[in-house]
């Protein structure tokens, strides 16, 4: 079985080079790669939940991948939780709702004949919303109800294991007592890998039997991040086998793909500048 992930698209009613590589990386899927599933680890639209024209214009877009797609959301398609918040953008039960009614569930299960796949949230966790609770029962419910000995392969935004040991002024992982809590609950089923995506590189690490992959951005590479572990900064996409029991990742290039950062996308640097100068 061969499942895709991609994340962090950015796109935007106002099109331009996002949706350009976006093109690319559709035809390339669809012509070469052709894999079983698409899975997006969110931030699907460019920067602000809000806006309605870039969420429509973000699921035209994804319509176009001829391949079964799931999605789960960003911060920066529905909000983060916290006070830390990027650009004061915090996740509301509105603006998750709004992201549900165009793109589906916020989190799921998936099963193959091979593999489960589960979806969450992560930007609820912490959140102290109602659809917090919500979700940790159906995760709850869900993982009691896996088979023991199947693959599981899950997916969110943020990164569960801690992304650095240095502070920063942003969020750029669910934090410790989200995953403690959720590493509890996955202990009894067999866990192979956990996809993310939020900061823009790829690398890919040993956590007991499951690999922690972190997917590379299709959009824009993201800044310099110093506090951040090393870790493959270019643009492409996330390819994983699922083939006796064992689950494998590599990281992929999409042919004609250009290796643009934000500076590369004058309307993209100027709205994080306006947005971030609103903190």
């Amino acid at each position: 079985m061969k499942i895709v992930q991609i994340s962090d698209t950015h796109l935007t009613a106002a099109g331009g080079p996002t949706e350009e590589g976006f093109r690319l990386l559709v035809r390339h899927l669809d012509e070469d790669v052709r894999p079983d599933l698409v899975v997006h680890s969110g931030d699907i639209q460019v920067l602000d939940p809000d806006d309605t024209a870039d969420r429509v214009r973000s699921r035209e877009l994804l319509d176009l991948i001829s391949t079964p797609l799931l999605v789960v959301p960003g911060n920066h398609d529905v909000g983060m939780p916290g006070l830390n918040a990027w650009a004061g953008i915090t996740v509301t039960d509105a603006r998750v709702a709004a992201h549900v009614a165009v793109f589906g569930p916020d989190h799921w299960r998936h099963e193959t004949d091979e593999a489960v796949l589960i979806g969450i949230d992560s930007e609820l966790l912490g959140s102290g919303l109602q659809r917090e609770a919500d979700q940790w029962r159906w995760i709850e419910d869900t993982v009691a109800d896996l088979p023991v000995r199947k693959p599981v392969l899950l997916f969110l935004h943020k990164p569960l294991w801690s992304a650095t040991d240095e502070p920063v002024d942003h969020q750029v992982d669910v934090g410790p007592v989200a995953r403690d809590r959720l590493l509890g609950l996955l202990e009894r089923i067999d866990l192979r890998s956990v996809g993310c995506g939020h900061l823009h590189r790829y690398r890919q690490v040993r956590r007991d039997r499951a690999i922690e992959v972190w997917a590379p951005a299709t959009a824009f590479l993201a800044a310099g991040e110093d506090s951040l572990p090393d870790g493959r900064q270019e643009l492409g996409y996330v390819e994983y086998t699922v083939e006796g029991g064992e689950v494998t990742a590599q990281f992929r290039l999409v042919p004609g793909m250009p290796q643009i950062t934000t500076d590369d996308v004058p309307s993209i640097a100027q709205a994080i500048e306006a947005m971030t100068a609103l903190r």
